[in-house]
């Protein structure tokens, strides 16, 4: 069973910024990707929030990348005076 993660962000960032920044984290992400941690990840710009969408095979393995990640998210959201939240849960199969 697959664990999904989203992760809403709010952030006084212009979009520039924020786009600037995902680049920069987009090498985080495939490299995640490539060593099979991270199945897959969407970055979905909703108005004035946005929204990181990551897909994994175990919480195991998503407690890795969100251990990883944890510096970066400190310097680029929590420092400028951003938040955000995280919804978590399994991807149960239907049908």
């Amino acid at each position: 069973m697959s664990v999904t993660r989203v992760l809403v962000i709010e952030t006084p960032l212009s979009r520039a910024e924020v786009m600037k920044n995902t680049r920069a984290a987009e090498v985080i992400f495939k490299k995640f990707k490539k060593e099979k941690i991270l199945n897959s990840y969407k970055f979905i710009d909703a108005g004035d929030r946005w929204l990181l969408i990551t897909d994994f095979d175990s919480k195991t393995k998503m407690n890795k990348f969100v251990k990883a990640l944890a510096s970066t998210r400190r310097e680029k959201i929590n420092e400028p005076g951003g938040q955000f939240w995280q919804y978590v849960g399994p991807v149960k199969a239907s049908g």
